[in-house]
């Protein structure tokens, strides 16, 4: 159900708080819409001590329901094994869950649930090329496009971008050319009017000292995918740059009535720099607005009243853009779930 509170930020999007999730909350869920349903997957947390305190991630395979106007339901089915960290879309009615990884394997799976009124119906799609999970992905039209992540625990950030076509499975997934920037863990994207959107993300740098270290991109970049000979393809072109790198900010990020996309959450390069998670601050309250149109950014303030969070699913449900669950600070969970609109 939804509660009556809002967010006290004063800009231009407003936050409205929707039930929250059972339990303490996870981190790189899988969320959908399905008959007007709204279902959570998987996803990992630290149920028993914190990872300083010696506390073990635990991946999950549950499945949760909610219905408009009602509460949370854990139903009886599960996926097929604990999976977190992949990509999800919602198509015809479907759930499709892409990839991901758990405590002991990266994922090539791709699954599809579908809700029939009783319980959860659910199929095989074409696997992957290769297991891959922390990417960014979502559907374009009539296609899935994917972008970043890596393909194994150790393995590093790659700059290889897929495609499926939901109207044409047999065909299986197509690779794309790459964008022109850096290869990318955790990166965000959107989708408009036939573009895949592909913003920021993380990679791995070396200083002045040659050692290696943790770097925020803000790079940006559209695509236009399309066919040729029958063969998927696509044109990428740099939009402008984000006024700050943002990694692991929820994804795929909402896009407004007004062609705005929001920004909220995920790590800046400040944040990044935290080492000590006890002293950790938690994420960025900064609101940031892309506007397509004019290709141009707006700052719009914090949201103040809301912890910020990254590593979560975000799903249009019902014509709203809702953000499931996530991480607020190292090791620690949200179970909340907020709406965003224009005021």
């Amino acid at each position: 159900m939804i509660d009556a509170i809002k967010s006290p930020a004063k800009n231009s999007l407003a936050f409205t708080h929707i039930s929250s999730l059972p339990g303490e909350g996870w981190a790189g869920m899988y969320a959908g819409e399905s008959r007007e349903m709204l279902f959570c997957f998987g996803g990992v947390n630290f149920p028993d001590k914190l990872p300083w305190e010696d506390g073990k991630k635990k991946w999950y395979d549950e499945i949760y329901m909610l219905r408009k106007e009602g509460h949370w339901v854990k139903l009886t089915e599960k996926l097929p094994f604990p999976l977190a960290y992949g990509v999800s879309v919602s198509y015809k009615d479907q759930i499709i869950i892409i990839g991901g990884s758990n405590e002991s394997a990266y994922s090539a799976k791709v699954l599809a649930y579908s809700w029939n009124g009783q319980g959860l119906d659910s199929t095989n799609l074409p696997d992957l090329p290769l297991p891959i999970a922390n990417m960014a992905g979502t559907l374009v039209n009539n296609v899935i496009i994917i972008a970043g992540g890596n393909n194994s625990q150790t393995g590093k950030a790659t700059k290889k971008c897929y495609l499926l076509d939901l109207e044409n499975i047999s065909e299986g997934w197509s690779q794309l050319p790459s964008w022109p920037g850096s290869e990318r863990l955790l990166p965000m994207c959107a989708s408009h009017n036939g573009k895949f959107y592909l913003f920021g993300g993380e990679t791995v740098r070396l200083n002045t000292l040659n050692k290696y270290h943790r770097h925020i991109l803000d790079d940006a970049y559209s695509l236009i995918p399309y066919k040729s000979n029958g063969v998927w393809t696509g044109i990428w072109r740099s939009v402008t740059p984000m006024p700050k790198g943002i990694s692991a900010a929820g994804s795929p990020l909402p896009v407004l009535g007004s062609g705005k996309i929001v920004f909220w959450g995920g790590v800046d390069p400040l944040t990044a720099l935290y080492t000590d998670p006890v002293a950790h601050p938690g994420i960025s309250q900064d609101l940031l607005l892309y506007t397509i149109d004019t290709d141009s950014w707006e700052y719009v303030g914090k949201e103040v009243g809301i912890t910020a969070r990254v590593t979560l699913p975000v799903v249009c449900w019902d014509n709203r853009w809702i953000y499931i669950s996530g991480e607020v600070k190292p090791g620690v969970r949200t179970n909340t779930i907020y709406q965003i609109s224009e005021q």
